[in-house]
């Protein structure tokens, strides 16, 4: 059960970080906002898809014997991760030393294209 608490635990703190940079960097939209919230909810989805596919596995040949629900759950924590670490930079950029800022900071974002046009 502690699996579920880690990942829900990762998909909130990402959510908080995006509202306060929204905030931070006037942003905010409440479209935008809807859209992440959605996107949140499918990640519980999938959360629940793997668990209904892991126990399924007990009843009938999927074809596939993997601990499903161990895999979305690291995918969704290492993604919420590295959004977590975006938003941050975002909200303080000297949290980051300037190396681990350009792994972080290299990738293109729909707001670093925003950016691009102020």
């Amino acid at each position: 059960m502690n699996i579920y608490i880690v990942v829900f635990a990762f998909i909130v703190l990402d959510f908080i970080t995006g509202l306060v940079k929204a905030i931070c960097t006037n942003t905010f939209s409440s479209g935008k906002m809807r859209e992440g919230l959605w996107h949140k909810a499918s990640l519980v989805l999938l959360i629940i898809l793997a668990l209904l596919v892991e126990y399924a596995q007990g009843f009938m040949e999927l074809g596939i014997t993997i601990p499903v629900v161990g895999g979305a759950s690291v995918y969704i924590t290492l993604m919420e991760l590295g959004s977590i670490l975006e938003n941050l930079c975002k909200i303080n950029p000297e949290l980051m030393p300037d190396k681990l800022h350009r792994l972080f900071g290299g990738v293109a974002t729909e707001d670093s294209a925003y950016e691009d046009q102020r």
